[in-house]
């Protein structure tokens, strides 16, 4: 019995299927190996946001595009220039949904897109933080936030206008910029940041621009002045500062008696009374002399905290220094020494990725940062490893 032909259908042979209209789908940006998927969900929702803020038909390089390659640059310490951001945008193409990362473009972006839009990042991110308290025991009665404030400079171009421009002992020219920084010291994560130049004033007050109300500001002997004593107190905080050996002048009115746990604690003297001058706050301060245990000389510190047993309040100082340990963190690890803008507007951009990794590292991973971290972490971003990989 004769077989019935049968027929054989080719891709050629089929209709052409008509493409799909409308605006091709956005892959996500940022990948769950170097966020984690718990963090996923909150950096997509804010990705839509960005890239709406500076939405025009002629731009190729939106503010959610550069966000995402300075983060990723971020988990790489070696990725600090605008050449080798060029590179990243080469060889990450479909992360940071670009054909190409320009130097050129990359810096007139920094310039132009507005740092005030990654602020509801890091307010996200920090509400979702957990309790991480990991603070001295000697601090469990003291319920409060602690808040280290201070400013650290880093290198610029030194053709950069509005920079702090200063001689360097070998006859050079340089310019620098002043990170104004206020960090919660239980564990580490940032609050507060500006950046200065030298139209911007002091220390002092850059950060009293940036003051929480209720909390408790740990500061060093450069934030001695009496308007920034004023600003704290008006926001119903208080201060623990580091006085100078000559001021301010402070009049005694009573002398507190010392308890064994003050003595053994190096606690010399604790004396209530008032600072005399004028601007001075009209209430009632205290003043600290400490011994340091590692050199034998005496710090004088005064305080607006009446209540607090003496040796907290040399515990409370001895905190201060987290602030330092983090400059220290950012400038060495993260490797932030030079900046790659000439705009404040860049530079600020650039230290509120920063503080989104650093946000980031520590939801991910549940403790502060570390140069551990920051190495193992480049091991993600190159691809050789995944988050849960570096974990344990």
């Amino acid at each position: 019995m004769k077989q019935p032909a049968t027929t054989t259908t080719t891709t050629q042979d089929l209709p052409a299927v008509p493409p799909r209209r409308g605006r091709k789908k956005r892959p996500p940006l940022v990948k769950e190996n170097i966020v984690g998927p718990a963090n996923m969900q909150v950096l997509q929702e804010h990705l839509g946001r960005l890239r709406a803020a500076h939405e025009h038909h002629n731009r190729l390089l939106h503010l959610d595009n550069l966000f995402v390659a300075l983060l990723y640059a971020f988990y790489n310490p070696t990725c600090r220039s605008l050449r080798t951001l060029e590179g990243l945008g080469k060889v990450c193409q479909d992360e940071l949904g670009l054909d190409r990362l320009c130097r050129s473009t990359t810096s007139d972006a920094l310039a132009a897109f507005d740092p005030n839009l990654l602020l509801p990042i890091i307010v996200d991110l920090r509400r979702r933080l957990p309790a991480l308290d990991r603070a001295d025991g000697d601090l469990g009665q003291i319920a409060r936030q602690l808040i280290a404030a201070d400013g650290s400079y880093f290198n610029i171009y030194a053709d950069v206008a509005w920079a702090i421009h200063l001689t360097r002992p070998n006859g050079k020219s340089a310019a620098q910029i002043r990170l104004n920084f206020q960090l919660d010291v239980r564990n580490w994560t940032p609050t507060a940041l500006s950046v200065s130049g030298k139209a911007q004033g002091s220390e002092t007050a850059a950060v009293a621009a940036d003051l929480l109300g209720g909390v408790i500001y740990l500061v060093d002997r450069n934030f001695i002045d009496f308007d920034f004593f004023h600003a704290v107190l008006d926001q119903g905080s208080d201060f623990v500062v580091r006085c100078k050996n000559n001021m301010p002048n402070f009049r005694p009115t009573e002398d507190r008696p010392l308890t064994p746990r003050d003595l053994a604690d190096g606690v010399v003297r604790d004396r209530i009374g008032v600072l005399p001058g004028r601007g001075a706050p009209d209430r009632l301060m205290r003043e600290l002399t400490l011994c340091d245990p590692t050199t034998g000389k005496s710090i004088r510190v005064l305080t607006s905290l009446l209540d607090v047993p003496a040796y907290i309040i040399g515990v409370l100082y001895r905190h201060r220094w987290q602030i330092e340990l983090f400059f220290r963190w950012l400038k060495v690890w993260g490797n932030f020494e030079h900046l790659i803008s000439h705009s404040r507007n860049g530079l600020t951009i650039q230290f509120y990725v920063a503080v989104i990794g650093v946000l980031l590292m520590y939801l991910s991973t549940g403790h502060r940062v570390s140069k551990y971290a920051v190495s193992l972490l480049t091991f993600v971003a190159a691809g050789q490893a995944t988050l849960e990989d570096i974990l344990p």
